[in-house]
């Protein structure tokens, strides 16, 4: 039996106030061709299907139509809630997808929910797939008043220790948890959001038993102690903390009970994200620009050590699509604001030195400071020339009003 494995979709998500939308249909499409040349027997989404609990409606309708065109296909789809999604949101009309070969997880319900499949090639060809959406051990509490649960381990300890898996036939689990090795963390990106100090955390010795296992919820693909233990992850890169990642697709081969056969079908988005580094004019220049796909999604770095004028405007002349830019050493993230207090004791010219000591890294050279406050004083009195003017104006408008009267 095969299968696709992936996660964490996001569909509806934002980065820097750019939407993914369009890029994510794209990366849908791939995936259907994918399914189209490869031919599984069944398509695995591990959680997170949406970005928030309550989607905008276009991600709801990619959603759909992404449905739609599985069930054309006559692939069963088998779908878990993630941190992400709203358990009960995600499962409705679930009984009517059954009906068509689509199975949905939303809420815990005591038990993963088993979903028997079987090879199109050779129906004899079996595996039972174990569907268990994010779990918090306050959903498992009230199913085991006995046991002692605790924690996110304990939670799931439970849950696989009341599974009889078959001895037969191979047995997949479909999970969304933040699963650990003996402690050691999976590599994470930025995009991800876990609780604080590893609280939430699984150890990945709950699911020995089982041959395949299909988790979601970290976004780099990886897998952990064994490659049967995967992370699919995004489909997508939503930091630039993965932006030196390679995104894939996972297409697992069952083989009875023996350890599953593994490919990483590589994913290409419709704009990567990458960052760029160097002085403005260098990066401008025709052959740089050129040098890759100026559409990606970029985190431009500048090198110049001299100020330079409206450099994000520059910029989008020939990259349209710039997320984030920052000077050398200056994290635009790290930029503090000041009190609203401080604002008020402090003049514009020191103001001013101050903000470009944020951006620059360095103070203000003399020269520089008298540049600064002559252009001041030239938009200044610019000002209170435009103001007087209006004033004068407003006076004769006055005194021409009152002669007519």
């Amino acid at each position: 039996m095969k299968f696709l494995h992936i996660a964490d979709l996001h569909l509806g998500k934002q980065v820097a106030d750019f939407s993914m939308l369009e890029d994510q249909r794209f990366i849908l499409r791939e995936i259907l061709s994918m399914i189209d040349f490869r031919h599984p027997d069944a398509v695995v989404v591990a959680g997170d299907l949406y970005d928030k609990p309550v989607p905008p409606a276009d991600a709801v309708t990619l959603l759909d139509w992404f449905i739609t065109e599985l069930s054309e296909r006559e692939i069963p789809l088998l779908i878990i809630s993630g941190n992400h999604d709203s358990p009960e949101r995600l499962e409705f009309g679930s009984g009517i997808f059954e009906q068509k070969g689509i199975y949905f997880a939303g809420r815990f319900q005591g038990a993963p929910k088993k979903v028997t499949l079987s090879a199109k090639e050779d129906p004899s060809d079996q595996a039972d797939f174990y569907l268990l959406p994010f779990i918090r051990p306050a959903n498992v509490r009230p199913f085991y008043p006995d046991e002692e649960i605790k924690s996110y381990d304990d939670a799931m300890r439970c849950v696989i220790r009341s599974l009889s898996l078959s001895e037969e036939y191979p047995s997949v689990l479909i999970a969304h948890q933040f699963v650990t090795a003996g402690g050691v963390s999976p590599e994470r990106s930025d995009s991800e959001i876990l609780s604080l100090g590893g609280t939430d955390n699984v150890d990945v010795s709950n699911f020995l038993p089982f041959q395949y296992v299909a988790l979601g919820h970290i976004h780099r693909p990886q897998r952990l102690t064994r490659e049967s233990v995967r992370y699919a992850g995004s489909p997508l890169k939503y930091s630039f903390s993965e932006a030196a990642y390679a995104k894939s697709a996972v297409f697992v081969t069952l083989r009875g009970m023996e350890e599953p056969e593994i490919e990483l079908l590589p994913l290409t988005p419709l704009h990567d994200m990458r960052r760029i580094k160097g002085p403005l004019e260098n990066l401008i220049r025709e052959e740089t620009v050129r040098a890759a796909d100026p559409e990606d999604y970029l985190h431009v770095t500048l090198t110049d050590t001299e100020p330079v004028s409206d450099p994000m405007f520059r910029l989008r002349q020939v990259y349209p699509n710039i997320m984030r830019l920052e000077y050398e050493g200056n994290s635009s993230e790290n930029i503090d604001s000041p009190e609203e207090e401080e604002v008020e004791h402090k003049t514009p010219p020191r103001l001013f030195a101050d903000f470009y000591r944020q951006m620059m890294g360095k103070d203000l050279s003399e020269e520089d400071k008298a540049l600064v406050l002559s252009l001041m004083d030239e938009v200044w009195a610019g000002e209170r020339t435009q103001a007087a003017q209006a004033a004068q104006d407003d006076a004769e408008e006055n005194g021409k009003g009152e002669d007519e009267a």
